[in-house]
């Protein structure tokens, strides 16, 4: 294919256990040498995951470790993007991995087929690489090329940017909000997924999710979890405000399948917030965005139903919802 084609971006933050199987992952993909490059961020990590990186580096040349003081994993994939050649951009979690060899025919359809985005496939497994089972549903029956906005009809709002190979050129200036320490894939996919002229899907099973117990994700500190809810909302406030924009610009209505990822988000910061005391702050946030009163969960998001339907008239009773907080938290000590 010549020149750079693909630039894999890697941040990592403690993760010693997993990261020399993810970079081997990304050189064993059959790719001439001069065809891709791997850019890991080391965002402040205090184990041994800098040596393994720059031990890895000095086998293959085309990883290229950068460093940062401890800003999160927003600001590392930024600071990747800064520095990256490739035409395309390929985003990997230094605890996850990717199937041997299953890059190259994704990379030549990109090229064969001008695509802006390219959405593929992936399976959840255990640290050892057990499959775990899922619940997901990626058999799509067409892999024709479409609008963002025409496959977002079709398809489901993924949340997961490790899912995307994207145009570098298309990407742009298009950056995570460093603000966010969740749902910050959500919030910038919308942008680029819900305007790019040609998107397809790929049956391809390529990316091995690892289910950690011990991940970011399962942190029980309190503080954390505040900051994670507030996040939530603000990833669903950044998602209506590329809705707004699109219908604007447009003058068409946004895919239900957008609508549906920031009412997950509304969701689930609600839920949270009463499960640990936080109703009042969460309410007086999504206020502040105008998301309140916000609109149901709907058949877009897979929250269908008479419990969902009791949920949400919970949920736009505050008084009724910091009532079922207080008695929660109380049971809960």
């Amino acid at each position: 294919m010549g020149s750079i084609l693909l630039t894999y971006v890697v941040p990592v933050y403690n993760t010693e256990a997993f990261i020399t199987r993810c970079l081997n992952s990304l050189v064993d993909q059959g790719l001439q040498d001069d065809e891709f490059e791997v850019l890991v961020v080391d965002d402040g990590s205090t184990d041994k995951s800098r040596d393994i990186v720059e031990t890895v580096a000095a086998r293959h040349p085309q990883v290229r470790l950068l460093c940062q003081h401890n800003a999160g994993v927003s600001a590392a994939r930024n600071l990747a993007l800064d520095h990256a050649s490739g035409r395309y951009v390929q985003f990997v979690d230094s605890d996850d991995y990717l199937e041997a060899g299953s890059m190259q025919a994704l990379l030549q359809r990109v090229v064969d087929e001008e695509l802006d985005v390219l959405v593929f496939n992936y399976s959840m497994v255990d640290t050892a690489g057990n499959r775990l089972p899922s619940m997901r549903n990626d058999c799509w029956q067409s892999t024709a090329v479409a609008s963002g906005a025409d496959y977002l009809s079709q398809h489901c709002m993924t949340p997961y940017v490790w899912r995307f190979l994207v145009r570098r050129d298309y990407l742009g200036k298009h950056r995570f909000d460093t603000s966010l320490i969740a749902c910050e894939d959500g919030a910038l996919i919308a942008q680029f997924l819900l305007n790019a002229p040609r998107v397809a899907h790929d049956q391809a099973d390529v990316y091995r999710y690892v289910n950690r117990s011990d991940s970011a994700m399962h942190n029980p500190d309190v503080e954390h979890l505040r900051r994670r809810i507030v996040s939530q909302v603000d990833a669903a406030s950044s998602i209506d405000v590329t809705i707004r924009d699109f219908e604007e610009r447009t003058g068409t209505k946004a895919p239900a399948s957008v609508a549906g990822l920031r009412n997950v988000y509304l969701y689930f910061s609600m839920t949270k917030a009463l499960t640990c005391g936080y109703v009042d702050q969460v309410l007086n946030r999504i206020r502040q965005a105008g998301l309140f009163p916000f609109p149901c969960v709907g058949p877009e998001a897979n929250y269908v139903g008479f419990k969902w339907k009791v949920i949400y008239r919970l949920m736009m009773c505050p008084g009724v919802w910091k009532l079922l907080s207080m008695i929660y938290c109380k049971i809960k000590k």
